[in-house]
């Protein structure tokens, strides 16, 4: 009986030690895990909250849209057209890809913008907050980096970008458009 009552108290004391050393390593990996993405891999550009971007504007097949927040609510509008019904998760999207710019690398002292695709961009990026407004072009796509060029009107830098960021402004006003429900049934009744 003695025996029995020694092998259940070793038992207990065996589950109890690998029971912490368990939750010690789960509490670690998560520390790990917050500290790597802590860590920004480039050179911050732009680290603001999305909250506060009131305006953006971006060029999608050489037409440029433009968007505002409007009213107490927040809202996305077209500044063409505030009437429309925008889809706001989509436009929250892309005010967030433009509170936190990351370049990947930093290309300095560029004479030549031209070998960027940045002499005449394919897209204009603008937005603004408050206190501050920012522009960038969007130049060429480096598919060995999957990255974009990327710089400031009348800068001598140039960065690149995740290819993430710039796919995020490949919309037109229509595909912005949030589909009416009425429309939706009645083609689902259809």
């Amino acid at each position: 009986m003695k025996k029995q009552g020694r092998h259940f108290i070793i038992l207990i004391a065996v589950l109890a030690v690998l029971a912490a050393g368990y939750f010690g390593l789960r509490q670690y990996n998560t520390r790990q895990q917050e500290k790597e993405a802590e860590q920004v891999d480039g050179e911050v550009l732009v680290d603001i909250a999305e909250e506060d971007i009131l305006r953006f504007s971006y060029v999608y097949e050489d037409v440029t849209y433009s968007f505002e927040r409007s009213g107490e609510d927040g809202e996305w509008v077209s500044a063409d057209d505030p009437t429309l019904n925008l889809t706001q998760s989509r436009l929250d999207n892309m005010a967030g890809k433009l509170a936190n710019v990351v370049a990947k690398d930093t290309i300095a002292g560029v004479t030549d913008l031209s070998q960027y695709g940045l002499e005449e961009p394919a897209n204009v990026l603008h937005w603004e907050t408050a206190e501050t407004s920012y522009t960038y072009y969007v130049g060429e796509y480096n598919s060995f980096g999957t990255v974009y060029y990327f710089c400031e009107p009348d800068s001598d830098t140039v960065y690149t970008v995740s290819s993430a960021l710039v796919y995020g402004f490949n919309y037109s006003l229509e595909d912005l458009i949030e589909e009416e429900e009425t429309e939706a049934s009645e083609s689902t009744a259809e």
